[in-house]
């Protein structure tokens, strides 16, 4: 789907911004609606006396992979699984070992398969799926290692692992595993921003903003660190995610048609930051001159739910 400047400025001007937010939000509504039904369906019948299924989820860069795993655990729960949400950067080798792995490498690649502890994370997942309480990792990002996260798994009667990352679909994580049914989800901003005769802000623009702004916030990393780390975030991407489209039982569009607005005023405040040089290496990857065709929203009322808070709080 295409947005255009016209009908999203239309809210603004009629003091209607909370109704295009209902608008959007509402969409994600249905499609977590529809998902919760084929999770539900896909598992009636194999119901027994244990059941372990699991939702793989996986995606692009800033597509919302944290929170919709953290919805989807929710309203799962809500129909009587037990849900837990495993991410799979917690399987990631030590920082010492990726580079040992990767001697002639300028730059070690974290986005490959090889970058994490498969054989780690498989043993976790075969001892849980016979009955062994696994005590599951985090890993440090500081430190560059994998640390007791103090959670233990337990097996109960109905579980459902929500396993999410940019591997969690590729077959070679999961081979072998004899879970009672897998079902892949994509997710992904699918939808750009058409400003007639001047272009288009496409949904990958999108996630560079969503991404610059959460790790400005989060991740105490300016802008231009976000963007020197773009190329090689899309380069990975293009080799390891985008070929897991055609493993998706289901594709989820995290787009929001109110978040220009939000990203727009955000953006532009931390360019004032920039040097002159920066805000041109910044415009080669962002249309920054097509912001202005967009209302202005520093605040906004977002449901506490909302996939879209993994990048406004």
């Amino acid at each position: 789907m295409k947005f255009y400047p016209q009908d999203i400025n239309e809210y603004f001007a009629n003091g209607q911004v909370d109704r295009l937010i209902q608008v959007a939000e509402s969409r994600h509504t249905l499609q977590f609606e529809q998902l919760r039904r084929l999770i539900t369906f896909s598992c009636t019948k194999t119901l027994g006396n244990h059941l372990t299924a699991a939702v793989l989820v996986t995606g692009p860069s800033s597509s919302g992979k944290t929170t919709f795993s953290k919805r989807l655990c929710r309203l799962m729960e809500r129909e009587g699984f037990h849900c837990t949400v495993i991410s799979i950067d917690d399987y990631y080798l030590s920082r010492q070992e990726i580079q040992c792995r990767q001697p002639d490498a300028v730059k070690p690649d974290y986005e490959r398969l090889e970058a994490f502890d498969v054989a780690f994370f498989q043993e976790q997942m075969v001892a849980f799926l016979k009955g062994d309480a696994i005590h599951l990792p985090r890993y440090d990002f500081k430190i560059g290692d994998r640390v007791d996260s103090g959670i233990t798994l337990e097996p109960t009667e109905k579980d459902l692992l929500i396993i999410e990352g940019i591997h969690a679909m590729n077959p070679k994580l999961t081979e072998g595993l004899a879970f009672a049914r897998t079902i892949g989800v994509y997710i992904c901003p699918f939808d750009s921003y058409l400003i007639p005769g001047q272009g288009e802000i496409t949904s990958r623009e999108i996630r560079l903003m969503r991404r610059s702004l959460r790790d400005y916030v989060h991740r105490n990393s300016s802008i231009m660190q976000t963007l020197e780390m773009w190329p090689s975030v899309r380069a990975g991407e293009e080799r390891y995610i985008k070929p897991m489209k055609k493993y998706a039982d289901f594709f989820f569009n995290s787009s929001f048609e109110y978040e220009i607005c939000i990203l727009k005023t955000r953006i532009e405040k931390a360019i004032h930051e920039l040097t002159e040089e920066e805000r041109n290496q910044l415009s080669q990857y962002l249309p920054l001159e097509l912001l202005s065709a967009f209302h202005s929203c520093e605040n906004a009322n977002i449901p506490e739910e909302s996939i879209f808070n993994e990048f406004y709080r």
